[in-house]
């Protein structure tokens, strides 16, 4: 029996140290991604950037086209593994509803982020910005009174008028992979 053993017992040894010796079957990791959220911010301005309507006037907003696309998260920084960094652009909309250009907002202008973001995070929201189209904003002129009940700019003239929206984008990505979240 003892022989029987001694055989048996290098083959244990043998198979044992082969299943030690194999290596792990690698699994495969994602490419990071990067994505962005967009809010308007126009609310935290200064009363005196707003612009100012006369009692027989109204105004609308410009309306952004579907296609504008956010920004994309700079493929470069990914491997940074960068905590969620907030970017507020000024946008300057003309009256005929193209982007004339952009400016970084700070904390003191509205701006909810407490640290400068990386440059370039800043250049790929002022690159996107940059792209967008809108429907033009307008003040509405009524001849006398504005009507209470009058939807839209039916009996008004409507005037074309360039303006200025306040945008924060949040650059975020968690585990190598990007998420979106509205900036506060």
């Amino acid at each position: 029996m003892s022989n029987g053993l001694s055989l048996f017992a290098p083959a244990v040894c043998a198979l044992a140290l082969a299943a030690c010796a194999s290596a792990p079957r690698p699994v495969a990791v994602p490419a990071p991604t990067g994505a962005v959220g967009v809010r308007s911010i126009d609310k935290r301005l200064v009363a005196a950037e707003r612009l100012a309507l006369a009692a027989n006037e109204t105004f609308q907003m410009p309306l952004a086209e579907a296609g504008n696309a956010a920004p994309e998260y700079p493929p470069a920084l990914l491997a940074q593994r960068l905590p969620p960094q907030t970017v507020c652009l000024s946008v300057a909309i003309g009256a005929d509803g193209a982007v004339a250009g952009s400016r970084a907002l700070a904390a003191g202008e509205g701006c909810p982020a407490q640290t400068p973001a990386d440059p370039r995070l800043l250049d790929a929201a002022r690159a996107a910005v940059a792209r967008w189209r809108f429907d033009p904003a307008f003040r509405c002129v009524y001849p006398g009174a504005k009507p209470a009940d009058e939807q839209g700019c039916v009996t008004g003239r409507e005037e074309a008028v360039a303006v200025s929206l306040a945008y924060s984008f949040v650059f975020e990505q968690k585990d190598g992979r990007g998420t979106v979240r509205m900036g506060d």
